[in-house]
């Protein structure tokens, strides 16, 4: 039966260490066993070793975030998933809402998950600037719809390797029963109950929240600035209300070229620091139609003249 959270069990592994190896294509690995790149032009998909199974096995799928709010770094979508005969073995190890603990415990409970044989997980990691991009182009492309779409993709990637899932709990973005709609509609053989505190009601969205939150502070720890700038790290937690990141971001602001791209740019507290302190800007396209002048280019003297064949040869 699946149930909600037991009192979390105290007896955890000591964290591993954050030494890292490169594979012979230059990826980087670390000791909590996933890639890791130092700087994440690109978002990407990342699925665990799959737990061997049998036909009659049956998964329960939680499901989690972690970086939603922050102005800077990835925000990162993670599935948990695990044999339903051996949920009640999960509960006991102890998961817990990922920010109710300390990092050195998710940490650990990150590494404990990798030791299980009845278990999985994946995470869709979203970069800044492709969520900068897709909230910023003409046809807007909110969060929600960003959150529901990598939700989705991860379910359907888990699926696809031949995990039989027959429930998801899922921490709620946006309304509960208007979200729980949509993925029932996407998934009509799959159980899905989708709750507010999702990763305190449910062990299966605890170890969900484990996974999201331990590699998208992994990549914030990591990251390098591509930009060649030697950059305090002195961001603080990443939330616009978070002292140590609005001084972080008034004290890294270029006029010209604004911050570095582990910033969000489409967040408000990014665009009104922009707007105040940086060079102003008159985008084309936000400029009335009245105003537009356009000019023919002058034509070339090369151009439509007679080819002329030479016979000197």
């Amino acid at each position: 039966m699946v149930g909600k959270n037991p009192r979390a069990d105290s007896t955890t592994p000591e964290p591993p260490s954050k030494r890292a190896r490169v594979d012979s294509g230059g990826t980087i690995f670390t000791d909590l066993g996933m890639p890791m790149a130092t700087h994440l032009a690109k978002s990407y998909t990342y699925v665990s070793k799959l737990p061997e199974s049998q036909p009659t096995d049956t998964y329960v799928l939680g499901v989690d975030e972690a970086g939603r709010g922050p102005v800077l770094g990835p925000m990162v979508y993670a599935v948990c998933f695990c044999k339903e005969s051996h949920y009640n073995e999960l509960s006991s190890v102890g998961f817990a809402d990922s920010k109710q603990l300390t990092e050195e415990k998710r940490t650990s409970l990150f590494a404990k998950l990798q030791t299980l044989q009845y278990s999985g997980w994946a995470i869709r990691c979203l970069a800044p600037a492709e969520i900068s991009n897709s909230m910023l182009q003409t046809a807007k492309y909110n969060l929600n719809a960003l959150a529901h779409d990598a939700t989705i993709g991860l379910i359907q990637e888990v699926i696809a390797r031949g995990i039989k899932v027959t429930k998801v709990f899922v921490d709620t973005v946006g309304p509960p029963a208007s979200y729980q709609r949509k993925l029932q509609q996407v998934f009509p053989d799959i159980e899905i109950t989708v709750a507010k505190k999702a990763d305190a009601l449910y062990p299966i969205v605890s170890a969900a929240s484990i996974c999201a939150k331990v590699p998208r502070d992994e990549h914030l720890a990591r990251w390098v600035f591509e930009e060649g700038l030697e950059v305090p790290r002195n961001y603080g937690s990443g939330y616009p209300g978070d002292p140590n990141t609005v001084a972080w971001l008034k004290d890294n602001l270029d006029a010209v070229f604004g911050y570095p791209d582990i910033i969000r740019f489409s967040w408000a507290t990014c665009t009104k620091l922009l707007a105040d302190h940086a060079a102003p800007v008159a985008w084309l396209a936000d400029m009335p139609a009245n105003q537009l002048t356009f000019r023919q280019p002058r034509r070339s003297r090369f151009l439509h003249r007679p080819l002329q064949l030479s016979s000197t040869l």
